[in-house]
């Protein structure tokens, strides 16, 4: 509805605009029009002033005659010797030609003796204002308007004014007169038509807007889908974890120890390389089995308050070591302020394991690792850097679920762990990787107020 409304104030303010444009251009053309006519009469008036000794009244009015059958502006032309009217005595007195309207519209001029600068006669021309309607229809054949005198009498008119009708008013500059110009009313037909475009584009623009909201809705919800089949995944994951973990390590317990047995009975060299393959598989099961039983339920862990920095600090000797059997210069950056966070020790200590773990195991050929501290706002941020081989893009996106990895050797559990326990901490994990460049992993774990 608002916008028929507002189309109908535009379109109105445009007819406003055209009936004005209108008005001045019949206004410029009457102006034109008495411009003309005057300029004709004086001419006449100044040829008969030199040969008004030789003329007489008839010969005169007999010209008279003649020029208004040629000429169809003119009703009536006649020549008067005395002024007969006030018309006329003003005309004697200016000595300048009179535009009168008092009865019917008519020009006076006078006729000046130029040697005695006398008035010897008048020419009274009336005009016809059925021509000046037709020229006016012309202009503007839907044109509707009034034309007033200077006391308001109505000259001529096209159409009845209506007192609420909107009109435009212009004076013309050749005679006291004023062009009164109706304004056309727009029609709710006409408002229908013009808004219509409008209001086709008004209903696209919505569909499309609809489109995008449901796209929008469509693509949370297949995400918000994906999320729960993932977590359904990984709840299925570890319940099955859960229960056959411990059927799993009983064996595990028995064949370590029977191959310890055997290790210590036969001390040749092919049998000690073949029981140390055996018990490298066998703690590498054992370590799956672990990673599993994360996976699962979070079981209840002894949460304490403990500074961050020496939980990385108490693992420094492992990772130093591991860093210096592949060759990697490692660095570890403490925190200048303590960070105290309400955690279970040992699953934070798994967390730097695996990520300086991944770290080192992605520079083949040696490298630098990074592990910084720092304390931003209410959040103590973990910082594994690596200038190793990087992550692939095609593992990027999948790199938090289960048993993706680009390690040929690797589970893809480690990852999962990872998040896994830093979400038990409410806190986030973020990686960024630019492949045969480096990773830099972040983990951000909320603050808390004392050290225990």
């Amino acid at each position: 509805m608002w916008i028929v409304l507002w189309q109908d104030e535009q379109q109105q303010q445009q007819l406003l605009e055209e009936t004005r444009l209108f008005a001045n251009i019949h206004k410029n053309d009457l102006d034109r029009f008495l411009a003309e006519t005057t300029t004709k009469l004086e001419t006449l008036a100044f040829i008969v002033s030199k040969h008004m000794a030789m003329l007489s009244e008839k010969d005169i009015n007999d010209m008279l005659q003649q020029m208004q059958k040629q000429d169809v502006r003119f009703h009536h032309i006649s020549f008067f010797s005395e002024s007969a009217s006030p018309s006329m005595r003003l005309a004697k007195k200016t000595k300048q030609t009179v535009i009168d309207s008092d009865h019917t519209t008519t020009i006076v001029t006078p006729i000046v003796d130029e040697k005695t600068n006398d008035t010897v006669g008048f020419f009274v021309a009336e005009l016809r204002m059925d021509y000046i309607k037709k020229r006016m229809k012309v202009i503007d054949p839907n044109a509707s308007f009034r034309l007033y005198d200077e006391h308001g009498t109505i000259l001529l008119a096209t159409k009845e004014i209506r007192p609420s009708q909107q009109t435009v008013t212009v004076h013309l500059n050749y005679a006291p007169w004023m062009i009164e110009a109706n304004v056309p009313h727009v029609t709710m037909k006409q408002n229908v038509q013009t808004s219509l475009p409008y209001i086709l584009l008004l209903i696209v623009a919505i569909h499309i807007i609809w489109l995008f909201i449901q796209y929008w809705l469509l693509k949370r919800q297949t995400m918000l889908e994906r999320m729960e089949i993932q977590t359904q995944k990984l709840e299925l994951v570890g319940t099955l974890a859960a229960s056959t973990a411990h059927e799993i390590r009983n064996p595990l317990a028995g064949i370590k120890g029977f191959i310890q047995l055997l290790s210590e009975k036969h001390k040749d060299n092919e049998s000690q390389l073949y029981f140390s393959v055996i018990q490298n598989e066998i703690t590498r099961i054992n370590d799956i089995v672990n990673e599993f039983l994360i996976l699962g339920k979070p079981t209840a862990q002894k949460l304490e308050t403990c500074d961050l920095n020496y939980i990385v600090q108490s693992i420094h000797p492992m990772i130093e070591s591991q860093a210096h059997l592949h060759n990697v210069v490692y660095t570890f950056q403490r925190a200048d302020v303590p960070l105290p966070i309400r955690c279970s020790k040992d699953h934070l200590k798994q967390v730097v394991l695996n990520l300086a773990k991944n770290a080192i195991e992605a520079m083949t050929d040696g490298g630098e690792l990074t592990i910084s501290l720092t304390k931003q706002n209410d959040w103590a941020v973990l910082q594994v850097t690596d200038n190793g081989c990087g992550i692939p893009n095609d593992v990027k996106n999948k790199l938090f679920q289960p048993f993706v990895t680009s390690k040929q050797t690797g589970t893809g559990l480690g990852l999962v762990v990872c998040k896994r326990i830093v979400d038990m901490h409410e806190g986030t994990i973020d990686v960024h990787s630019i492949e045969k460049k480096g990773t830099t992993i972040t983990v951000r774990l909320p603050l808390r107020q004392e050290v225990g």
